[in-house]
């Protein structure tokens, strides 16, 4: 992807997440979603103890607080580089002491991070950081030997027979739901198992409400990733629309969980 297309999409993303904090924070509180899906993440990379932590994409802070709950010695960075979204996260801040947030972006790393990390985390955010291979090979360089990586990906929502229930959806709702992302996984897996040589793949559903999905998807930077071309309030119209041709009241939200750890490899350019 050449330099103007990346430059094109972070703008948009961040506008995105610029318009989103109060909407995000909300969700998060009722529904605790990002919190239980980084929660799934720690358990599975398994780590504790005095440990130095990068959160990247750390929105409103609710992964970072996670971190500190679940690692209770842990020192946390969280990144982000949406100044709206990083003010609620420093208003909510519980340890001042153990949580630095810092507004940067994740494509270029090193520019904002200066400490090795123990562990680097990617927050329900790798699948929308188009210059991806430059952010991992920052995070690898970043880490001390035997650091450990965790990213989780968004996959999708799907009926109980399997199939993408928003596709399904759309069949009949018409609105043209879209499906990409700015990373693909396949591609987002094979960098990764290159980087780390020896990453693994976890796949992890939540079986969600429709009322709990329509929340999230309501996000304006969520609704984005649905309806790219249109406005918020369009979006809103288009998910209510989708959201009415859903067949059943409760889905399985896909998530990838990848983790992997820092062997004696060669960054990938």
């Amino acid at each position: 992807m050449d330099e103007k297309k990346i430059l094109k999409i972070k703008e948009a993303i961040k506008r995105n997440f610029e318009q989103s904090p109060d909407k995000y924070e909300t969700f998060e509180q009722k529904h605790g979603f990002f919190s239980a899906l980084n929660a799934a993440l720690i358990d599975t990379l398994d780590v504790r103890g005095n440990l130095k932590i990068l959160d990247i994409g750390c929105g409103t802070g609710a992964s970072s607080r996670q971190i500190l709950s679940a690692i209770p010695d842990s020192n946390v960075w969280g990144l982000d580089n949406s100044p709206a979204m990083l003010k609620i996260a420093e208003n909510n801040n519980p340890d001042p002491s153990r949580l630095r947030f810092i507004e940067g972006d994740a494509g270029d790393l090193t520019s904002f991070v200066k400490e090795r990390m123990d562990v680097v985390l990617y927050s329900a955010s790798i699948f929308l950081i188009p210059d991806y291979k430059a952010s991992l090979n920052q995070a690898w360089s970043l880490l001390e030997p035997g650091g450990k990586l965790g990213l989780t990906y968004m996959v999708g929502v799907f009926e109980n027979r399997g199939e993408n229930a928003f596709v399904c959806a759309d069949n009949q709702a018409r609105t043209n739901v879209s499906q990409k992302k700015p990373v693909e996984l396949d591609s987002l897996t094979l960098f990764v198992e290159n980087l780390f040589s020896g990453a693994k793949v976890q796949t992890k559903d939540f079986i969600c409400d429709i009322e709990m999905l329509r929340a999230f998807f309501s996000i304006p930077a969520m609704s984005a990733g649905l309806y790219p071309s249109l406005v918020y309030e369009d979006r809103l119209k288009m998910l209510e629309t989708l959201f009415s041709h859903l067949s059943c009241d409760k889905l399985s939200f896909r998530w990838n969980l990848i983790t992997a750890t820092k062997q004696n490899s060669q960054a990938i350019l």
